[in-house]
């Protein structure tokens, strides 16, 4: 999540979603290393194997190359995996924390705060539109509430 983007939005935006930034930061550092060294490792490993067996060179006994290509591949490909399984836990981290601070609301009714709840629990991708509206209507309320 780039901070960057929040700059422009209140200030009771952006200390929820610099709360959020907090929670999955430590996984986003993972998944960026395990992508980082995953990715290429499986793409070295599968164009080398390949070559190996397309050159003309291939020979029976030597299995040494073909063993070493496969493991690099297969390194690569269970860090890749590992990066993406780590995508979806900070899309789940991301969505509880939105779910908590919903419930902890004192300003909305519970109807309101279980049609929000629902709506964030549909979402399919890490969409702060849901979240951002319900803050606002919360924040226009407690304006309100203590006028």
């Amino acid at each position: 999540m780039n901070p960057a983007q929040f700059e422009q939005m209140p200030s009771f935006i952006k200390k929820e979603m610099d709360a959020i930034s907090e929670k999955i930061r430590p996984i986003m550092k993972k998944v960026s290393t395990y992508y980082m060294f995953g990715f290429p490792l499986m793409i070295v490993g599968i164009i080398n194997l390949i070559s190996h067996y397309v050159s003309n060179d291939f020979n029976t006994g030597d299995l040494v190359g073909p063993v070493v290509y496969a493991l690099i591949a297969a390194l690569g490909i269970a860090l890749f995996q590992e990066s993406r399984l780590l995508r979806k836990q900070i899309h789940q981290v991301g969505k509880t924390y939105m779910e908590e601070r919903i419930k902890k609301s004192d300003v909305m009714n519970e109807a309101e705060k279980n049609r929000y709840i629902a709506t964030i629990r549909k979402m399919v991708k890490l969409d702060f539109q849901p979240f951002i509206r319900f803050l606002t209507e919360e924040n226009q309320r407690s304006h309100d509430y203590f006028k």
